[in-house]
């Protein structure tokens, strides 16, 4: 009887450790490597330049930790998360400000150089320009 339950006890923490190395390689195998985000995004990433309120703005837009970030310098970088079925289209929530459409739009030459802002509960709209 002693047995058979420490076989059950076995099985089922043998069970449970499987399950959790199954559910964690999930999890991994779902983030996108950093390597494969720049390149998935490599035509977007850069400086733009916005004008806001009368006042020049720089917006970074990059790679890091498995996420694309948009960072104004001002020491909140928002995580961009991409609207699904749009092409280069995302929405970043600010802790403080809320939260904004981006949209990368490609220029005369074909190329993305160009990125609508949009504050939703503003309604203000900015469009910049790449930079770098």
């Amino acid at each position: 009887m002693q047995n058979l339950l420490r076989k059950r006890i076995i099985v089922m923490s043998v069970c449970l450790i499987v399950g959790f190395l199954f559910a964690g390689s999930l999890s991994f195998a779902q983030k996108k490597s950093d390597a494969e985000l720049k390149e998935k995004y490599a035509p977007i990433l850069g400086e733009y330049e916005f004008v806001l309120g009368g006042q020049t703005e720089i917006l970074r837009f990059y790679i890091e930790g498995g996420d694309i970030w948009a960072d104004s310098g001002d020491g909140r970088p928002a995580t961009m998360q991409p609207v699904e079925g749009e092409v280069f289209k995302f929405r970043a929530e600010d802790p403080i400000n809320g939260i904004f459409e981006l949209t990368f739009i490609k220029d005369d030459k074909g190329e993305y150089t160009i990125c609508t802002l949009f504050h939703s509960q503003s309604g203000t709209e900015a469009t910049g320009e790449k930079i770098k």
